[in-house]
């Protein structure tokens, strides 16, 4: 195939939408300025929508196969691994930043409406009305429709609220008290009230003034509240803006690395692979309908902007019959492998992060490979079976810490005939 794209074109398409609104701002063009921050809002949703689907159809996979109290106790190790610095930090009196971070996980979701309620001498409340992660799937209607996986258990709770809960517990038991806990409204769907008990800081303010509505807002939602005033001074809020959410999204990705973890902890390889691919190649074969619509242009635009809000540095090269991307770090899998997650919520070595000693289809075919990567094996042998080339990972390319990892998406009438032989052969095809 000949060449789509010069090397000004691929440039322009791997741009982030910040940048491109930098532009137009400094050109005094704020329309187009005003179009792309609105694009900017919406830009985690790809990578979110993934992340919270596999999560809650994995969490119903737990309910299934250990039962609802196995699966709490699954929960609840998971729980007591995420909230570990977030208690460290109560405990040593840094209050304010546990409460700040926590409400920055849930200010990010897409969807979500968080706003203060109160600050008194004993606690700090906030309202999720409604809440963009477990809220969502009660108000689009997917819990009721998809009970297995997203629907209430028999205490009411559904499937990702429950690892929302196992979370609270975790920092609770950590720091000896309900430091930490939600109520969710039955009476108005969607709705959850977050509270966070203070104890060091007992009496005092964290939040003065303002600023119990300030730390609830993001910086795209401050810097279209500016705009709508005709306040174009946004420059520091637009910014690398893709990378604002970060807190949300490592959070997100850590949850579902320690449920990979957990998967291969309690039951091997095996049942990690058959989870991979009812609970997370379920999932991501929901975008194949997308892929096969989209033109190779859309499509590369579409994958640079998911890939900016994945955390993701990379450059973007053009083949014969393929894109491909350098990823220097893959967002998720190499920045786990490489120890970089938020508030380290995530490291290789401990209890439920282990690396897979035996090689086998989903790691690669590869010994001592990070359990997180393991779904990209996963959804590359569901590509090939289904001949639908949304974007294949090369499996050997990230072998050590600190390399990148190589992903390429084939263009449009490029059948898995063509892929490279290598690439099939690392999962077993």
């Amino acid at each position: 195939m000949a060449r789509m794209f010069s090397d000004d074109q691929l440039k322009d398409i791997a741009e982030p939408p910040a940048e491109k609104a930098l532009r137009a701002l400094a050109a005094g063009d704020t329309v187009r300025m005003t179009g792309l921050l609105w694009e900017m809002a919406s830009g985690p949703a790809g990578v979110e929508g993934l992340t919270l689907h596999v999560l809650s159809r994995f969490v119903g996979e737990f309910r299934k196969d250990f039962g609802e109290e196995g699966a709490r106790v699954l929960l609840d190790r998971i729980g007591a691994q995420m909230m570990r610095s977030f208690a460290t930090d109560y405990l040593a009196g840094i209050e304010r930043q546990v409460i700040a971070d926590l409400v920055s996980v849930f200010k990010h979701q897409g969807g979500g409406n968080l706003v203060p309620v109160v600050e008194t001498d004993e606690e700090v409340v906030f309202d999720l009305a409604p809440c963009g992660s477990g809220g969502r799937f009660v108000l689009d209607g997917t819990a009721e429709k998809l009970p297995e996986w997203y629907g209430p258990w028999s205490d009411g709770v559904t499937s990702y609220c429950q690892a929302c809960k196992a979370c609270q517990r975790g920092l609770n038991e950590a720091t000896g008290e309900q430091t930490w806990t939600t109520e969710i409204h039955g009476n108005t769907p969607g709705r959850c009230t977050l509270r966070f008990r203070k104890r060091q800081t007992r009496g005092t303010r964290l939040f003065p003034g303002s600023e119990i509505y300030s730390v609830t807002r993001t910086r795209i939602q401050l810097a279209l509240e500016k705009v709508a005033r005709h306040d174009y001074k946004i420059t520091d809020l637009v910014r690398d803006q893709h990378r604002d959410w970060l807190p949300w999204h490592d959070f997100a990705i850590s949850l579902a690395a320690h449920v990979f973890g957990i998967c291969e902890v309690e039951r091997g390889s095996a049942y990690l692979a058959e989870k991979l691919k009812r609970a997370y190649n379920s999932t991501f074969s929901l975008f194949y309908p997308v892929f096969l619509r989209l033109g190779d242009e859309q499509h590369l635009r579409y994958l640079c902007k998911a890939h900016h809000y994945h955390m993701m540095s990379f450059t973007l090269t053009e083949e014969d019959e393929r894109f491909v991307f350098r990823l220097d770090p893959c967002g998720s899998g190499g920045r786990l492998f490489r120890g970089q997650m938020w508030r380290n919520l995530f490291e290789y070595g401990g209890p439920l992060s282990p690396r897979i000693s035996k090689p086998s289809n989903i790691t690669f075919n590869r010994s001592n490979f990070p359990v997180y990567c393991t779904h990209c094996a996963s959804h590359n042998q569901d590509e090939f079976v289904n001949d639908v080339l949304y974007f294949v990972n090369d499996g050997h390319a990230q072998m050590h810490p600190g390399m990148p990892c190589l992903q390429f998406t084939y263009k449009k009438g490029v059948h898995v005939d063509r892929v490279d032989r290598i690439l099939l052969k690392q999962v077993g095809m």
